[in-house]
């Protein structure tokens, strides 16, 4: 038996000590493969041709200036294009963004839809040979916006019929409001559309061998596009592998099968070669979807002490004239504040437009600039500190469902952030505060919250002999540091380096890839490869203690160590892992886990297998689930030119353990970050004109930049949810930029007094009379 030297480890390595993103070096040295990337041979290029109306039919399609472009092998329209089968919508028991289909037939529903696509030897011949298509329309009349004569209202809860998208409704909120006495609040709030712009663009690279086909595409859900690609092909699922090891950001624009991968599959198949898109800029914002525009009208009543007695959040939000996407935005207001009566209702509105879908904290965003800013004029009007208003309406009881949290310390979060943030210096009278140069200084707080949602996962791990281990496991690396979570969790458990865990995700042939969104990746597949990497831990002190000739037999099971490649006895000696399993006979060790989520049964592992959305939460058979966030920004206004700066941010988040210190940070500098642009820049303009989006590239969609971003602090409660999972975790992602924006509106509030109800405020609001 061959004896390494004496172990020195007393304890396995804990996240705490290891604050490493193990794929940050191959980020920086350009290594990381995207899936735009994939470069095979006889690779042909593509462009799309998109309509330039806002509704309408296609009259005729001319396509010989652009067939006469050397290089051009295949333009498909809806004359040439394969006929597939109809794509099902996300929320209609399908995988795709949208169930409106591209290039089969000459109906045009939005614009910027793609009517055609050219392929050629390269890019540059491709793009010039879509300039020349020419396309001949029957123009009809179009909606693009909430408030123009031909949108269609549509109750959520009615056309659904599904609890899920019920309203929400506790007590009598409305008989509540007419009660004498009560402080109130009515206001009406309005959000714009928004794009999400991900550094990586939407892409596609197809292949087919052999009746096989093998699609490269950035997605966060490799399995809905595997299974949907094989719907729309009428194949077996087996002949489809999705391939998505890393992407670029995904922020819920690339989280379903869009309506480019199948065109680009079938000129693929038509071509008997590799096809390549790379959806430009401009394009991607009519080819996938986006935040939808919303209208809210929030209605709080309160007692002269503080404790909030009513409230009624009624919302609506677009959706197209083909799909009805849900709005859920009163799921988090109606858990925000233990409010005896609430009533949350949600109405859909049908415009010309793509369907739209996620964009980070997807409802959450708008409602909570909506609540968050009522709850803040409600201080104002009780002339009350707006912390201790959020205090003194705490709950610890789901007033929905009436069942406990699992975790909740959203006051814990206010009262570090008012310390953190210097909140005590606060002047409570609006316009009184300046700044040393003179501007209005104006300080705001918001709360937020999001549902800590879990789904199924199955996770498999194996140990090698050298000890590196191999994780695979349904779940996509969207830059958020997953990988990341997923390397410290099992050197945590197994006493590897992070370094030595390699990590499968976002491939087909893995494990099934669950969608990956709602902040619920790391809550799922932490827990299951936790599991997983103890049952491993668990069979390998077996194997070195089940028998008199085993190298640590008599050794108690709760001394033995695991670290860098051996198992020992603290202080003593310690024996190889491959020593280990040579002695047993075997090469390796490995494990599989499927783990679901609190209160589901197996339907939802074979729902995730099938590509369709099964997560769970926040509503649990025992308990409610949610993560929470405190938001606090001091703002400058210049009284002149009416420019509002972020000067300073604190955010302070209770997101259960924080599985990765670094990546966890990131994200929530990033959702802080996005809250600057909802509150002040993010709009997508449409045009009344000619539908779509006016400003559909990145130098007029107006994202905050570094010379946007002040100083920018995060804090984190780092308290374990045993109760939600094993692991202790909760979501982070989105809850990060939840309340963020309302923060900065109600410092704007304090700084000028006035209150803006649109976002985003701009300049000319400001200076408006």
């Amino acid at each position: 038996m061959t004896m390494a030297p004496t172990m020195q480890t007393t304890t396995a390595p804990t996240t705490a000590g290891n604050d490493a993103r193990i794929d940050a070096i191959d980020k920086v040295m350009g290594r990381t493969a995207y899936a735009a990337d994939r470069l095979p041979p006889r690779l042909a290029h593509a462009m799309p041709v998109t309509a330039t109306i806002g509704k309408g039919t296609i009259l005729s399609i001319d396509v010989a200036a652009a067939s006469r472009v050397r290089g051009v092998l295949l333009i498909l329209t809806h004359e040439t294009m394969d006929r597939l089968a109809p794509p099902r919508f996300l929320f209609a028991g399908g995988h795709a963004s949208q169930s409106h289909a591209v290039l089969q037939s000459n109906a045009v529903a939005y614009r910027g839809q793609m009517v055609a696509l050219v392929v050629a030897e390269t890019l540059e011949a491709a793009t010039e040979a879509a300039a020349r298509v020419v396309v001949r329309y029957d123009k009809a009349p179009f909606t693009v916006r909430m408030d123009d004569a031909g949108a269609e209202r549509v109750g959520q809860a009615r056309a659904f019929g599904l609890p899920a998208m019920a309203d929400k409704v506790v007590g009598d909120a409305d008989a509540a409001l007419r009660a004498a006495g009560l402080v109130m609040v009515d206001r009406r709030y309005g959000t714009p559309p928004q794009h999400q712009n991900p550094i990586e663009l939407i892409g596609t690279v197809a292949q087919w061998e052999d009746g096989r086909l093998t699609v490269h595409e950035p997605t966060q859900a490799a399995e809905a596009v595997r299974q949907g690609l094989a719907a729309q092909f009428g194949i077996d699922a087996a002949a489809v592998r999705v391939v998505s090891p890393s992407i670029g950001g995904g922020f819920g624009q690339k989280n379903a099968l869009l309506p480019h991968t199948a065109v680009v599959a079938a000129a693929a198949r038509r071509l008997g070669r590799p096809v390549k898109l790379v959806v430009p800029r401009a394009q991607a914002f009519h080819a996938a979807s986006f935040r939808p525009a919303s209208v809210h009208r929030v209605r709080i009543g309160a007692a002269r002490d503080g404790r909030m007695v009513a409230a009624v959040h009624e919302t609506e939000s677009q959706t197209s004239r083909f799909d009805l996407m849900p709005a859920l935005g009163t799921e988090i207001t109606a858990r925000m504040y233990g409010i005896p009566n609430f009533r949350g209702h949600e109405a859909l509105v049908r415009l010309d437009t793509q369907t739209p879908g996620f964009m980070r904290a997807p409802y959450e965003m708008a409602a909570s600039f909506a609540f968050e800013s009522a709850v803040d004029e409600l201080a104002y009007r009780l002339a009350m500190d707006p912390v201790a208003l959020r205090v003194l309406n705490d709950t610890q009881r789901d007033p929905v469902s009436g069942k406990p949290f699992s975790s909740r310390h959203l006051v814990e979060c206010l009262r570090r952030g008012a310390a953190r943030f210097d909140w005590a210096r606060r002047s409570p009278v609006p316009r009184s505060m300046r700044a040393a140069d003179g501007s209005l200084l104006g300080l705001g707080v918001a709360a937020g919250a999001y549902k800590a949602a879990t789904a199924p996962a199955l996770a498999r791990l194996r140990l090698e002999p050298d000890g590196s281990v191999a994780v695979s496991v349904g779940g996509h690396e969207m830059g958020q540091g997953i990988r990341t979570a997923i390397a410290l969790t099992v050197s945590s458990v197994l006493g590897v380096a992070p370094a030595r865990v390699q990590v499968a995700l976002g491939d087909t042939t893995a494990p099934p890839q669950h969608l990956t969104a709602g902040s619920w990746g790391t809550a799922t597949v932490v827990p299951a490869v936790q599991q997983a990497a103890a049952e491993v831990r668990t069979q390998l002190i077996a194997l070195a203690t089940g028998t008199p000739r085993a190298a640590l037999h008599g050794v108690a099971v709760e001394r033995i160590v695991l670290a860098d490649g051996a198992l020992g006895v603290a202080g003593g000696p310690s024996v190889p892992i491959e020593a280990v399993l040579r002695d047993a006979h075997r090469t390796h060790v490995d494990s599989e886990v499927r783990r679901l989520a609190p209160g589901q049964v197996d339907q939802a592992m074979e729902r995730a297998m099938r590509g369709l959305p099964a997560a769970a939460g926040p509503e649990y058979p025992d308990f409610v689930a949610m993560s929470y966030a405190a938001h606090f920004a001091e703002v400058h206004v210049n009284p002149r030119t009416g420019k509002v700066r972020v000067v300073r941010a604190v955010g302070v988040f209770d997101c259960g353990r924080v599985a990765s210190p670094r990546t966890a940070r990131s994200q929530a500098y990033g959702g802080m970050i996005w809250g600057i642009g909802a509150a002040l820049s993010e709009a997508s303009e449409v045009d009344p004109a000619v539908g779509g989006f006016l400003n559909a590239d990145i130098a007029e969609y107006m994202v905050p930049v570094n010379a946007d971003v002040g100083a920018l602090e995060v804090d984190f409660i780092d308290k374990p949810d045993f109760r939600l999972n094993a692991a202790g975790v909760k979501g982070l992602g989105e809850v990060a930029s939840v309340g963020a924006a309302a923060a900065i509106a109600n410092a704007v509030f304090h700084a000028t007094g006035q209150r803006f109800t649109r976002l985003p405020i701009r300049p000319d609001d400001v200076v408006a009379p």
